[in-house]
């Protein structure tokens, strides 16, 4: 059930229709738990098996955890929901490319060997819904968190159906308290809820689907060297659509969150404004990000007993290609993880050896900077949008060979796409140190109502709906 689709209007209609004429809280996060089970079943009823599994296995782990008074039965039940989920998650998203990888090994050895195909479709939001239980589980774990007492509350931060398939991940120490008592709704939250949804409708119908996937869809789609204008714009058009479609869906979240009454972290921070490539991370995809930040890389950094730029190196490189693996089960996706690693090792390289220098401090070095973090990211983009590595490499060479290829973007092409790109820019640079939020608030209402009556009707005239998400694959 796709948030940019006429069935979801009708859903959401219907939650909202009855979840505000509940009275009695209980019943109310019900309703609510059993309309984002219904939610998950329109997409694969089998499916939802796993959920609830993911449910129960946490659940329980959390409270024997709790429960345990020593540190080896903890250290157990840790592991079992480690295995448990996990295992659920590597069968379905990498059975596939384990697979293969043995196949190519195998003949690497003189074996051939062919096996049955993998026909195991891949359960929308796993990944997603996996990281969250695991999140409790290990915040249990470390203490940082006391088990819930309510299964029905564990369940609905499971499953919540806003930020259910993409994100962001919600940590349960920020969403489980929210369960306790009844949220406060009021005109104010459901304003702002209903104008971020609009926002983000129009970023993914209008800029991502309409505009930019087009034009992208085009030059990926192309064998062999193409001209480096035609490549260049590709990488730019991708960079552009790959934000508004996950940037676009979880500002939707946020905003349907908010409108019954809860609060969804920030996923996305001006990235684009990024000085250097460790601030990019910060602000691209910041629930990921800052889920590695504390479950994997701060707990290998500590085994460390140097700060040491090697140490700093083993970390990032396993930090970035677990990142990788888990955007997509393909080479493609862990050499783009350990591209990112290296860059950022680089850098951190280079803030230590000369980062005191004065000359840092100038102001045109932050521009220098910026258009370097968003080079770097756009070459990574080869890597992530191509079908393999060979045609990554294609599309690399491209800027060093000369082509006669006819496979150029039109002038209508480029009148579509240049405006929201400097458009998105001008946006993030004018974010990068200031709240949205405030803003738009001091901007005046009737400016704002035209802006929010005009994306509208781009949505109505323009808009394509029923486009799946980027990251549902993911």
């Amino acid at each position: 059930m796709l948030f940019n689709s006429y069935i979801f209007a009708l859903f959401a209609i219907i939650v909202f229709g009855f979840y505000f004429t509940i009275g009695d809280w209980a019943w109310r996060k019900r309703f609510l738990l059993g309309m984002s089970y219904l939610f998950y079943a329109a997409w694969n009823l089998p499916y939802l098996v796993l959920i609830l599994f993911s449910t129960g296995l946490d659940y329980f782990a959390a409270h024997r955890m709790a429960q345990a008074s020593r540190k080896t039965t903890k250290s157990i039940y840790l592991v079992v929901s480690l295995v448990g989920n996990l295992g659920v998650l590597s069968y379905f998203k990498y059975g596939n490319f384990l697979l293969d990888s043995f196949v190519s090994v195998a003949a690497v050895a003189g074996i051939q060997y062919e096996p049955m195909p993998w026909n195991i479709l891949l359960p929308v939001g796993i990944s997603f819904y996996t990281f969250q239980t695991l999140s409790y589980t290990l915040d249990v774990y470390r203490g940082r968190l006391k088990p819930s007492k309510s299964l029905s509350d564990f369940a609905l931060f499971v499953t919540f159906f806003p930020q259910l398939v993409a994100g962001p991940i919600v940590r349960a120490r920020a969403f489980l308290p929210q369960l306790l008592q009844p949220v406060t709704i009021t005109q104010d939250k459901i304003g702002w809820g209903l104008t971020l949804f609009l926002l983000g409708l129009f970023q993914k119908v209008v800029v991502a689907d309409g505009i930019m996937a087009p034009i992208v869809n085009t030059v990926f789609a192309a064998d062999g060297y193409l001209p480096s204008l035609t490549v260049f714009a590709g990488m730019v058009g991708f960079t552009i659509q790959m934000y508004c479609d996950f940037s676009g869906y979880s500002m939707m979240a946020i905003g349907l969150a908010l409108c019954l009454g809860f609060t969804l972290p920030r996923n996305f921070r001006a990235p684009f404004s990024a000085v250097g490539y460790q601030d990019f991370w910060r602000r691209w995809h910041i629930s990921l990000s800052t889920f590695f930040r504390d479950y994997l890389y701060a707990p290998i950094r500590k085994q460390a007993k140097t700060r040491s730029l090697t140490n700093v190196l083993v970390a990032q490189f396993f930090t970035f290609l677990i990142i990788g693996l888990w955007h997509g089960a393909s080479w493609n996706f862990a050499l783009w993880g350990v591209f990112n690693a290296v860059i950022i090792v680089i850098e951190i390289g280079l803030q230590r050896l000369i980062g005191h220098w004065d000359v840092w401090k100038a102001k045109a070095w932050k521009y220098i900077f910026n258009a370097g973090a968003y080079i770097l990211f756009l070459f990574s983009i080869l890597l992530f949008r191509a079908v393999d590595f060979a045609h990554a490499s294609d599309l690399f060479l491209s800027f060093f060979r000369p082509t006669e290829t006819a496979l150029r973007l039109s002038n209508v092409d480029w009148i579509l796409m240049i405006p929201p790109v400097v458009a998105v820019f001008a946006l993030h640079h004018t974010l990068r140190d200031r709240s949205f939020e405030a803003i738009a608030r001091a901007t005046p209402a009737i400016l704002r109502v035209a802006v929010l009556t005009a994306m509208l009707l781009a949505i109505i005239l323009f808009g394509q709906p029923n486009e799946e998400f980027i990251y549902f694959q993911f």
